[in-house]
């Protein structure tokens, strides 16, 4: 028997999507942050940060990532680590990364490898707007996208 749970890759899922919120554990509880996706390499997502951040304490242990755009949402829970290896990033480092950093700060690479993940997509807000009418008016489900697994 097939799984009928349909997956997509996660380089598929955030193709065009440059921010992710990633959530860790802090001192009052879950605590998110918007950060820039540098790459995204099979089943790890690459950011840079800097190395005076505040909240990099927390980094190394359990932790929620999530991509949204206006037809796509990604939710996946994995674990995060800083790499300080200058290879690293030097790759992932790009013209407009720099700008982010304080003066005096040196970037750090943050590492989150997905454990498991789950997407929807769903069609523009018209198309929805029509299912949903079309379901009530005909008494069926309404098609108002898809869910998956994160492959």
């Amino acid at each position: 028997m097939t799984d009928p749970t349909p997956t997509r890759t996660l380089a598929e899922l955030a193709d065009g999507i440059r921010v992710a919120m990633l959530t860790l554990a802090g001192p009052a509880g879950l605590e998110a942050r918007p950060l820039t996706v540098q790459q995204v390499q099979g089943d790890v997502v690459w950011f840079l940060v800097g190395d005076g951040a505040d909240w990099l304490g927390a980094v190394d242990g359990p932790a929620h990532l999530s991509f949204v755009d206006d037809r796509t949402w990604v939710s996946a829970t994995g674990r995060a680590s800083v790499v300080q290896d200058p290879a690293t990033i030097e790759e992932l480092g790009d013209p407009v990364s720099g700008a982010w950093f304080e003066e005096g700060q040196c970037p750090l690479a943050l590492r989150f490898d997905v454990d498991h993940g789950d997407w929807w997509t769903a069609p523009n807000a018209a198309k929805v707007a029509i299912g949903l009418v079309k379901a009530k008016v005909t008494g069926s489900e309404p098609d108002i996208g898809e869910r998956g697994e994160v492959a």
